[in-house]
């Protein structure tokens, strides 16, 4: 079955980007958050028909993308042992070399908050409004609200602390 849906592309083309960063906020690497995006493309795709909101609905299906993959990744390694086979899990975050220096700080913070607060800040900050998070992830207003103001605090504790080791360090060089 061929499908051409009109307006697919330039969703696409508008929207991938912004899908992968939107991913690697709420915690995946690169190369997981372009999987994960490309899936949900492609589902869209598949679909598009029958989609009203594509923004909220390629996250919703990308996130549950990265989910069932990450899982998939966690019990690798548990598959491999029971198998006697081996494997490298050493990790490095190199998909973070393609971003600016503010861009890898900010993503840093956001991958210390809990997944619940990453994930509702990655749909905020991507401009949805709070009653349309708490439709999407399936969850109460309440509880959106709650996990963005927590978020909010602890993103600002991590910024005191990081500009007090800052201020110490850059006092530290002039004592040299």
């Amino acid at each position: 079955m061929v499908f051409s849906p009109e307006g697919f592309d330039e969703f696409f083309r508008g929207a991938f980007a912004r899908l992968v960063l939107f991913l690697i906020k709420i915690g995946a690497s690169r190369e997981e958050a372009e999987d994960s995006a490309q899936e949900a493309m492609t589902k869209a795709y598949e679909s598009w028909h029958a989609i009203q909101h594509p923004e909220a609905w390629v996250r919703v299906v990308a996130e549950r993308a990265y989910v069932a993959a990450a899982a998939r990744a966690r019990a690798a390694p548990v598959k491999m042992m029971a198998g006697s086979w081996t494997g490298d899990a050493t990790y490095t975050d190199l998909d973070l070399a393609v971003f600016g220096e503010e861009q890898r700080r900010v993503l840093d913070l956001f991958r210390r908050l809990p997944h619940e607060q990453r994930r509702v800040l990655a749909w905020y900050y991507d401009g949805f409004a709070i009653a349309e998070i708490a439709t999407r992830i399936d969850g109460p207003e309440a509880t959106v609200r709650s996990h963005l103001r927590h978020a909010r605090q602890r993103l600002q504790r991590e910024l005191k602390v990081g500009n007090a080791v800052a201020d110490a360090a850059t006092a530290g060089e002039g004592t040299n």
